[in-house]
């Protein structure tokens, strides 16, 4: 069976790498420009203020503060990274999370560039083992090894989150040409919160595929209805795996690339695609690979209605696990492995000011690779959102939406999140940093009141 899902990936990535790839549209993803026939005004005309623009240099920036809750925290062992930690259990925390900044410029038709960086507040807790001869806070009973949280601090990091210089070829329909950090164009989520329809990302994005990408991107547009991107980077980059340092961390290249399909434009709009990412990624490791098959859909059958998902499918050799403790108990193993998982989001402008969004998230780790548990992890999240903006009488929309929609990016959203996670192991825990956990449960309950402020 694993011989036969091989096959499958090989083919789907030469398909990606074939003659039909040296023609594709330009990198990182182009956002639908929303116009107006009515003269109106942005945040910072509305204040007296000039527009962003210097010397030719395009200014943008947002800013993220939240309200957080957490019953508990997932379990996830270091060597699969960790999870958020946005409150300690049973508690509530004010938190200035993200700053961005950006600039880019326009040289000509066929020539521009781009750089961004974010300042974020950031906190992962995950778990280490512990022996049954350790002592005070930290005595697991004897013959047990039992698993323990560390005593992780929030940290000020300071990312350089993305850049580009794109020229673009006068072949056909124009073949962009593109080096830089991108985000890897699968589905609709993305890492900073201006760009999600909810708080919080699903369990495929955070384990289950990879966030960005450095290096050279291809693109090219065989018509309006069809795409293609190939790519040749240093690593799978995300948070679990190192999201901030895009230094490769071995001597070989990973590649990937997604066909893109739009057969419904106006009105209306449908997209779907299928993509593929294959390298290796472990330290040092040139024969042991990871890859991984997405599929995404994105469908507006009405204007007020957004439906998307996206399934992967994925797989690593070899990787090297350390013994996992109570309650999540398991072996040391290095082994091949893999995982799927998939998620859904409906979201419903119910008004212009108030929109509803709905995600249902499952991911199925079924070696422990990704999460550090063999485990199946499902998550229920509601969010309310506020297009606070939208109240501002003839304030003019920011121009851009979100990937592959035609739903707009608006100036300032306030959303209200609860999110309900759930996993067929005793995966989430409320214990204090340095104490053997003993016990855990299998569902915990998460609340955010998240502001995203574009300028």
């Amino acid at each position: 069976m694993r011989l036969l899902r091989h096959c499958v990936l090989y083919t789907v990535v030469c398909l990606l790498l074939s003659p039909l790839s040296s023609y594709a549209q330009a990198p990182g993803e182009r956002e639908i420009s929303l116009g107006t026939t009515q003269r109106q005004d942005t945040p910072l005309e509305l204040l007296g203020l000039p527009k962003p623009e210097f010397g030719g240099l395009r200014l943008s920036a947002f800013l993220v503060g939240s309200f957080s809750y957490n019953s508990h925290i997932q379990m996830v062992p270091e060597f699969a990274g960790g999870a958020p930690a946005l409150a300690d259990p049973r508690s509530t925390n004010f938190r200035f999370d993200k700053f961005g900044l950006g600039v880019s410029k326009t040289f000509a038709s066929w020539l521009s560039a781009g750089a961004a960086f974010e300042v974020e507040n950031h906190r992962d807790r995950h778990t280490h083992l512990t022996s049954s001869t350790a002592t005070s806070r930290l005595e697991c009973p004897v013959g047990l090894a039992c698993e323990r949280f560390g005593a992780e601090e929030a940290t000020i990091e300071t990312n350089l989150d993305r850049f580009h210089v794109t020229a673009i070829a006068p072949l056909g329909n124009g073949l962009a040409l593109s080096i830089g950090r991108f985000d890897v164009p699968f589905g609709i989520e993305r890492h900073d919160e201006p760009l999600l329809l909810t708080a919080t990302q699903s369990e495929v994005f955070r384990f289950g595929r990879p966030e960005r990408m450095t290096g050279l991107q291809m693109s090219y547009p065989f018509a309006p209805w069809l795409d293609v991107s190939v790519w040749v980077v240093n690593r799978w980059e995300n948070e679990v795996t190192g999201e901030g340092d895009f230094n490769d961390n071995n001597r070989d290249k990973s590649f990937g690339g997604r066909i893109g399909v739009t057969p419904l434009q106006h009105p209306g709009l449908l997209n779907f695609g299928i993509g593929g990412f294959y390298g290796p990624e472990q330290d040092n490791a040139n024969s042991n690979k990871r890859w991984v098959i997405d599929f995404d859909v994105t469908w507006m059958p009405l204007p007020r209605l957004l439906v998307t998902g996206e399934v992967v499918y994925g797989g690593e050799d070899n990787r090297d696990m350390r013994e996992r403790g109570v309650p999540i108990a398991a072996l040391a193993a290095v082994q091949d492995m893999e995982w799927w998982g998939l998620y859904v989001l409906v979201h419903y402008d119910i008004c212009d000011w108030l929109g509803l969004s709905f995600r249902y998230g499952y991911f199925d780790d079924m070696d422990g690779g990704r999460t550090g548990v063999d485990q199946v992890l499902q998550s229920w999240t509601f969010v309310p959102i506020i297009h606070l903006s939208r109240l501002i009488p003839n304030l003019r929309p920011t121009g851009a939406s979100y990937t592959r929609t035609q739903h707009p990016i608006d100036w300032v959203d306030v959303k209200l999140e609860y999110r309900l996670n759930h996993s067929d192991r005793p995966v989430f825990s409320d214990s204090e940093p340095g104490v053997a956990i003993l016990q855990a449960d299998k569902t915990s309950h998460q609340f955010q009141l998240q502001l995203v402020v574009n300028f």
